[in-house]
């Protein structure tokens, strides 16, 4: 008895609380993230296991899409991660289809993805990850004197959007494990996405394929704010030493 009138004062307390501190606010019921919902977590296991809590916030504050009945969310997924303390609102839960991303949503509006093939010397050691940033030069011999090769600049600060099979990762993808760090997977590291226009892809499958000709790509990697630098001007093999600074720095 005494547990029990205990149990009911405190209750009585908190609620007191709780009015002291809205005051005459009137409050609503909402479902609020209790703890960390991972991507894809299904609805059913959300409620089961507490992530997912009812709660009361001033009615001004409640969002129109909010969710009134916890049993809307069953046999669906969460899309993305979602943090606690979160109101939870429509199409946070979607069906499992829906959840599901094609490569082609990784591909960004008004770009097209084009890959070409690179050996670790040409694709600085296989060290390129998906989401890092590259130039592209091209290489090609002179039809006036095949003996001297030319190079140059193509393009600056391409995307990489996938390598192999490996995709770039998106907002809400699950930290990658120590395990799935790294370029790709073992023999299609070579295999090079680029998410472009469709002009720049098609001058870089060109480029690329052009082989038979004696015209070869080398990518360079750049740090991830890179910004674009004045285009420079094409190097061959009788003006490689040509006013050639003591430092490749000298000029930067």
């Amino acid at each position: 008895m005494l547990a029990l009138v205990a149990g009911i004062g405190a209750a009585s307390f908190l609620q007191s609380a709780k009015k002291s501190a809205y005051g005459d606010v009137k409050l609503v019921s909402v479902y609020k993230v209790a703890k960390p919902i991972p991507k894809g977590l299904a609805g059913e296991q959300a409620l089961s296991q507490n992530y997912i809590q009812k709660s009361e916030i001033p009615q001004e504050f409640r969002p129109g899409t909010a969710v009134t009945d916890p049993n809307d969310i069953k046999n669906k997924v969460s899309i993305n991660e979602l943090a606690p303390g979160q109101v939870l609102v429509d199409k946070q839960f979607v069906d499992a289809n829906v959840a599901q991303v094609t490569f082609a949503q990784r591909v960004p509006a008004g770009q097209v993805a084009v890959t070409i093939s690179v050996d670790q010397v040409h694709g600085v050691a296989g060290l390129l990850m998906p989401g890092d940033k590259v130039n592209l030069l091209v290489s090609r011999p002179d039809k006036a004197d095949e003996k001297n090769v030319e190079m140059q600049v193509m393009y600056q600060n391409l995307n990489i959007l996938a390598i192999g099979t490996k995709a770039a990762p998106q907002a809400g993808d699950a930290a990658a494990s120590a395990s799935t760090k790294g370029a790709a997977t073992t023999g299609d590291s070579g295999l090079i996405t680029f998410s472009v226009p469709l002009e720049a892809a098609q001058r870089i499958a060109l480029a690329a394929g052009s082989t038979s000709g004696g015209s070869s790509v080398y990518l360079t990697l750049v740090p991830p704010d890179n910004g674009a630098a004045e285009r420079p001007a094409p190097v061959n093999t009788n003006t490689v030493l040509a006013n050639l600074p003591l430092t490749p720095y000298d000029n930067v």
